[in-house]
């Protein structure tokens, strides 16, 4: 009986490990979408669009300036193609989930989107920025790992502005589920 709990722990070991192996490349958005995007009744993006540049789109309408950025990112996460049960936590300047071990810091106010299961591949974060918008998006895509999550990577990456109002995201490439 001890063998084959020792050969059943064994299986289960080899198999997370190989659960945890890749073989996508990442790909990075960083160029605004010109066009808005169509979306269905639903609130499912076209076909042809990423969910990263759909969710960038829906920001870019529901966007007013007086907002907070918890509120916008409470606007993001109403979007029902997100297949994700997602939450929303105000961040302050220090260490953020995906940016490895560099403090992000020259926001006056920021929050953060996820899915309340941490193994998936989507954070987003809405930051407002009371200093020089572009330094500090050059900042976030300088510093953001794509891999920040165990045993799943994004396969894009989004970090635009409007305004003072900075809107980053990791994803999925689709969110098929």
């Amino acid at each position: 009986m001890k063998q084959i709990f020792a050969l059943l722990t064994a299986l289960l070991l080899v198999l997370s490990f190989a659960a945890c192996g890749t073989d996508t490349a990442p790909t990075t958005t960083d160029a605004p979408t010109t066009e808005p995007v169509q979306s269905t009744a639903a609130g499912n993006a076209a076909s042809d669009v990423s969910p990263v540049q759909m969710l960038w789109a829906d920001f870019q309408q529901k966007y007013t300036e007086d907002k907070s950025a918890e509120a916008l990112a409470n606007d993001v996460i109403t979007n029902e193609a997100i297949p994700y049960m997602c939450g929303v936590l105000p961040v302050e300047e220090g260490l953020l989930s995906g940016f490895g071990n560099t403090e992000i810091t020259g926001f006056s106010e920021g929050a953060q989107f996820a899915p309340m299961i941490g193994s998936i591949p989507f954070v987003g974060y809405i930051f407002k920025v009371d200093g020089d918008v572009n330094a500090f998006m050059d900042t976030l895509r300088a510093n953001a790992d794509l891999r920040w999550n165990i045993c799943t990577e994004a396969d894009e990456m989004l970090c635009e502005a409007v305004g003072n109002t900075v809107f980053f995201l990791m994803a999925p490439a689709s969110f098929a589920n």
